[in-house]
């Protein structure tokens, strides 16, 4: 399918992409694109790239479009060909012995997890729902939830397109054996990079567990929380918790069952204290909660549940429960709920039961999309279908992902100092860490704001600068990044040997800087790429 102005002699005659790729939900960044091509087999793929080659013009590839909160599909500058590949949705082999899929860019996490229904191995989900790109998440570095959820460390490439149109693989052993021989220490060069077009990899699955456990976490005070990462530091360290725990703050929490009351809050300084209060009381929403998985055989898992009572019973209300048991108890509430629809009690603790479930069933391979939600925070217009682009429903949102030590107190001095910036903008401060390993804590720090209000737009861009210059002073280096700070001024950036690297190996296999030039690049003087 294709909408390129270079197949045309007047640039009146391109037809009109069906989306609009421009649409970057960041504040004033839109890029003007050349055009926009949909190759549906690798060969249509190759021919373009040969062409734009020939031609000396750049272009941006994306998997299907949906880096939400760093610029969805926008480039980097203007005048590229936007290259869609979310019509290479072909799964290619399935390895039922070893749990391993080869996959095209535009398989999405909904059409794996439906291809797995009746498999023993399950695909580790993050909560991005289902109809984003497993490929385009690897790359960029994003993590799931259960024991393969460190994403970018569990796939290897089976083939990739130079800027020239060569085809080259990095894995061509006859079964999947990881990361081995010459190509080992290759593969992670391409995540976060623009030296080639991935084009299909072999990725690691997850098995289904026997009878896994669901912890939750509930901290009993907001100052815990880096007491919370030094216990989860020792549990991780010794193998109790070998899943990626995710904690949320208060505002995390709401952001997905509410919106913001534009009638009865002002913009300027957010929720009033007692409407704050009663929505926590009504939601039994704690200052920190964390959900989880306990893996292993039912005994193990048993006794792994058990350290963790004890661990962090001192600053935590810490529940386990199987699947099993919570899925029957939640079937059980709506067979009773004809008879007991007119007691709001019972109505309250059965949506809550419901709402648990459903994000306990996602640990068990199955996407869903409940956590797009709290990208409608500051949208004055109700979430109408939770598969909808929230971009393209204007919610407005940045995310910003400084990577931590897994050590409480610099934990939590990065939370405090970003919850003051928060209040002296005037915004809700909503933030997840996650525990990737016993050494990396991942922040992702929502950043929700009004679209319609441009005094609102000056303030949040503002707010995004300081946690920026925040970050980089305090040398929290932001494991993943949005379009509008790329190319990057390497004086500014924490490891520039790596981007002076990056960019010698960029100019060897892509001389023209053909493919997504700027992204993730480095420019020595400002104005300068």
């Amino acid at each position: 399918m294709s909408f390129n102005i270079f197949e045309t002699t007047e640039e009146t005659s391109c037809n009109k992409p069906p989306k609009d790729y421009q649409k970057s939900g960041l504040i004033n960044f839109k890029k003007q694109i050349l055009g926009v091509e949909q190759p549906q087999t690798t060969q249509e793929l190759i021919k373009i790239i040969k062409n734009c080659n020939k031609l000396s013009k750049p272009f941006y590839v994306v998997s299907t479009g949906k880096n939400w909160g760093y610029g969805k599909a926008s480039p980097v500058f203007d005048d590229n060909l936007l290259i869609d590949m979310s019509l290479l949705n072909k799964i290619h082999h399935f390895d039922t012995q070893l749990g391993v899929v080869e996959i095209e860019p535009g398989v999405t996490q909904g059409q794996l997890a439906d291809y797995l229904a009746d498999s023993p191995w399950m695909l580790d989900c993050t909560g991005a729902g289902p109809q984003t790109s497993i490929m385009g998440n690897v790359l960029e570095r994003g993590f799931g939830h259960g024991g393969q959820g460190y994403r970018s460390r569990n796939f290897t490439i089976t083939q990739c397109i130079l800027a020239n149109g060569e085809t080259k693989s990095l894995d061509t052993s006859p079964r999947y054996i990881g990361r081995a021989g010459h190509a080992a220490g290759l593969t992670e060069l391409f995540t976060q990079n623009n030296i080639a077009v991935v084009t299909k990899i072999r990725f690691e699955l997850a098995l289904r567990q026997q009878q896994s456990l669901r912890c939750l976490v509930r901290l009993k005070n907001v100052d815990d929380i880096g007491n919370y990462i030094d216990i989860i530091r020792r549990l991780k360290a010794e193998h109790t918790v070998d899943t990626l725990p995710h904690i949320g703050n208060n505002y995390r929490m709401i952001s997905m069952i509410s919106q913001f009351d534009f009638y009865n809050w002002d913009p300027n300084s957010g929720p009033k204290v007692e409407d704050l209060i009663k929505l926590q009381k009504d939601n039994d929403i704690m200052p920190w909660t964390a959900a989880f998985i306990v893996s292993g055989d039912p005994k193990v898992a048993k006794a792994k549940s058990k350290r963790i009572k004890q661990a962090l019973c001192k600053i935590a209300d810490v529940k386990t429960i199987s699947l099993d048991t919570l899925i029957n108890i939640d079937s059980m509430l709506k067979n009773v709920a004809p008879y007991l629809k007119n007691i709001n009690r019972f109505n309250h603790f059965q949506d809550k039961i419901s709402k648990f479930k459903r994000a306990m069933v996602m640990f068990e391979g199955n996407p869903d999309p409940m956590a797009i939600k709290g990208c409608y925070w500051r949208n004055k217009v109700k979430q109408k279908d939770e598969n909808r682009d929230p971009i393209d429903e204007n919610c407005g949102f940045y995310w910003i992902a400084p990577a931590l030590p897994m050590i409480g107190e610099e934990v939590n001095k990065c939370v405090n100092e970003t919850q003051v910036l928060f209040n002296n903008y005037g915004f809700e401060f909503g933030i997840t860490l996650t525990s990737i390993t016993a050494h990396l804590c991942q922040a992702i720090i929502s950043l929700y704001y009004d679209t319609t209000n441009q005094h609102e737009k000056i303030r949040a861009k503002a707010l995004i600068q300081q946690l920026r210059e925040l970050y980089t002073k305090n040398k929290w280096q932001c494991y993943r990044r949005s379009v509008d700070e790329m190319p990057f001024y390497i004086a500014n950036e924490l490891e520039q040997d790596a981007l002076i690297i990056k960019s010698k190996i960029k100019h060897a296999l892509d001389p023209a800087n053909l493919i997504n030039p700027g992204r993730y690049q480095a420019k020595l003087e400002r104005g300068l790429c």
